[in-house]
């Protein structure tokens, strides 16, 4: 994380750099990237004024605050950007599956009756819209394509037809939906 520090009608202090960056530093626990923030402390008559502008993944993070002492200021500011990081962070889970780890395909044979292998296939499963999967289908020389529906959450299965065509596949409902020419 890159800080610029800038005071408009105070000085920025070593000491008060220092504090400032030992504050920020807390919002590392987060385990987000943080680019550089832009942190600007200024007064305005009896108030002090601590303001933070940033973007972290793509978002852009925004706090101001004011009270009046600079230091309560900045923990302020520091307090409410953990709270906009801590929400940030907990749209990124995924609540519905909890934090089990991805797993890439694990291929294993499992010997059959007529002992003949069988090859179990676990693949790594990829939250997309139908129409995304659609395309990584035809992108693909699969003839199957299994992915998580975005909307429904459920898994689904696309099956390329030999007509061309592509069958939607819902375990979860016990149904199959054929879509008419390419999709």
């Amino acid at each position: 994380m890159r800080l610029m520090i800038t005071g408009r009608h105070v000085a920025v202090t070593p000491a008060l750099r220092e504090y400032v960056e030992t504050r920020m530093e807390r919002l590392d626990r987060y385990g987000l990237r943080l680019g550089t923030l832009q942190i600007l402390l200024s007064l305005e008559k009896f108030h002090h004024v601590a303001e933070v502008v940033g973007v972290v993944q793509g978002r852009r993070l925004q706090a101001k605050t004011s009270t009046e002492e600079m230091y309560a200021s900045i923990d302020e500011v520091v307090d409410k950007l953990g709270a906009q990081l801590r929400k940030l962070k907990e749209r990124r889970a995924n609540h519905k599956f909890g934090d089990q780890p991805r797993v890439r395909a694990l291929v294993r044979r499992v010997p059959s009756r007529d002992q003949s292998e069988i090859e179990v296939v676990r693949p790594t499963l990829k939250t997309m819209t139908v129409e995304d999967a659609v395309t990584a289908l035809h992108a693909s020389q699969e003839s199957i394509f299994m992915f998580m529906n975005a909307s429904s959450g459920n898994v689904q299965v696309l099956q390329r037809l030999s007509d061309g065509k592509v069958s939607l596949i819902d375990p979860a409902r016990g149904r199959a939906r054929a879509s008419h020419g390419r999709a």
